[in-house]
């Protein structure tokens, strides 16, 4: 009886491979101040050998493991986050898995720069003029002087601030009005004086000071 041998022959498959290409990028935050949009992403790009399907899930995480600060959508476009403290400098790892063998896996690095948005505008106020000369409306020689010489009106300019009123005060008392601009008036008569005009932002801290100088007129010749 003749005995025949029977091999089985079994065609060995190569391991399935994923690769992410860039490897690494730096991007810039979304509110990146002047940045040009396209610098906050990327796209990533998975190539797949010895598979039957290419296809790949996307995800992010930080180096630690846990999630990342940016996204990515399931085509491989990566989004930098808005910025917020500690973030400069950070690294994402984008992580690429495949469907048919989720234990083969690609990595890629994301590069987080940049100083974010510009800072918000500080609301400020201004006042014009910075100082006025103004003359007692009598004693001395003050009947000599025209009696526009004896009021000034300030105007407060704010920036910033989506608040119109103003608060003015007189040496910190407050005056009624909340209006842009404050007319003084030096009453009676005294001696030589210095009187601090504040106008403040209502409701906010925001201030700026101006300065009267009260004097009194002397008519040359006759003192």
């Amino acid at each position: 009886m003749r005995h025949v041998e029977v091999v089985h022959h079994l065609t060995r498959r190569h391991r399935p491979e994923v690769e992410v290409s860039p490897p690494r990028v730096e991007l810039t935050f979304g509110d990146e101040r002047a940045a040009n949009p396209a610098s906050s992403r990327a796209r990533s790009e998975a190539t797949v050998l010895n598979a039957c399907s290419t296809e790949v899930r996307w995800e992010v995480l930080d180096p630690g493991g846990g999630p990342g600060a940016g996204s990515i959508d399931s085509t491989g476009l990566y989004t930098a986050p808005d910025f917020s403290a500690g973030l400069d400098g950070h690294t994402d790892v984008v992580v690429a898995t495949l469907v048919e063998d989720p234990l083969r896996k690609a990595f890629a690095w994301v590069t987080l720069v940049g100083r974010g948005p510009w800072p918000v505008p500080v609301p400020t106020i201004q006042v014009t003029p910075k100082l006025a000369n103004l003359y007692y409306p009598s004693g001395h020689d003050n009947e000599y002087i025209d009696p526009s010489n004896t009021w000034q009106l300030f105007r407060a300019r704010i920036r910033d601030s989506d608040e119109t009123q103003v608060d003015w005060r007189v040496d910190g008392v407050l005056q009624s009005g909340h209006a842009d601009t404050f007319l003084y008036r030096v009453t009676g008569s005294g001696g030589t004086k210095a009187v601090t005009i504040e106008a403040r932002i209502h409701g906010e801290t925001a201030a700026d000071t101006a300065r009267v100088r009260q004097i009194n007129y002397d008519w040359p010749g006759l003192h």
